[in-house]
């Protein structure tokens, strides 16, 4: 992550941006997601038929895993389903990666995919008063697709930026808090037999309980987890040295300065003391000052 890429240098204003920048968590989502994807299309692989949910999955603890594994799948019959998923991670991921960083954003994405399988597999149960439903191959009713994760990260975008104005079908400019009471609406009222509408309610609610609650998953679920040390760029740190500055209370070393840098990438603003911060802000100061 380049230091202009950090949280405290970019400048909001108010719009969401298009630019090809990201955080590696969710570009190496996006990766993840796209290659199985390219892979089970080329290959006819059928995954879906293995690794993803299904009705029955709930009475087969061997098959748990597919409470995680569906996440990842995609209907390789229409390319709209992982183009439309994908691009709402890349483009609303990246901001709520940026608030609660690298560790906690995978932790609350990933607890979600499993949240969410869990619930989608109750709700049909009950749909059905307790049936498996089955499909015309001869078997139960499954789901893949990582809406119901995407669904929690659009719920938390939301509830961070309400303000920020979002373009609706890439004309109408509306606020964030707009477009959230549509999507809101449009899952309790849909009709459609092959949208999974519970998962991404689960999801809707799972956002908005993480948020209004103030929980941090780092709590309870170990960050090795998550992977925290990876990067899918190197790393460029930035060195400028000038013969006279200005005393500075807070002139920490560059090394101390990386150091802070990298807790923000790792757990988020959140995770800073008050010491920390207000050298944070001086460093900041300037290096503004050094490059204008």
């Amino acid at each position: 992550m380049g230091l202009y890429d950090r949280e405290y240098y970019r400048e909001n204003d108010g719009q969401m941006s298009f630019s090809l920048g990201g955080q590696s968590a969710t570009m190496l989502l996006l990766y993840i997601n796209v290659g199985i994807f390219i892979v089970d299309w080329a290959l006819q692989l059928n995954l879906g038929q293995y690794f993803g949910a299904h009705v029955d999955t709930i009475f087969k603890p061997y098959l748990w895993y597919q409470y995680l594994t569906y996440g990842f799948l995609h209907d390789t019959k229409s390319i709209w389903h992982i183009l439309g998923n994908m691009f709402v991670l890349w483009m609303f991921g990246r901001f709520v990666e940026v608030r609660y960083g690298k560790a906690e954003f995978l932790k609350i994405y990933l607890t979600s995919i499993v949240l969410c399988g869990i619930v989608w597999n109750l709700a049909t149960l009950a749909a059905w008063g307790g049936e498996i439903p089955m499909m015309a191959n001869g078997e139960s009713l499954g789901m893949v697709g990582a809406s119901g994760g995407i669904s929690t990260i659009m719920a938390l975008f939301i509830c961070l930026y309400p303000k920020m104005t979002v373009y609706l079908g890439f004309l109408i400019p509306v606020p964030a808090w707009a477009v959230g009471v549509l999507i809101l609406l449009s899952n309790i009222f849909g009709q459609n037999e092959s949208v999974a509408y519970s998962a991404h309610l689960a999801g809707i609610g799972f956002g908005l309980a993480y948020f209004f609650s103030g929980v941090h998953l780092g709590k309870f679920i170990p960050s090795k987890l998550a992977l925290p040390k990876w990067s899918l760029r190197s790393r460029t740190k930035l060195r400028i040295h000038t013969e006279e500055e200005e005393y500075d209370p807070y002139n920490d070393s560059d090394e101390e300065a990386e150091r802070i840098l990298e807790k923000v990438n790792q757990s988020g603003m959140e995770s800073l003391n008050e010491a920390e911060r207000k050298k944070l802000e001086a460093y900041s100061r300037r290096m503004r000052q050094k490059l204008s």
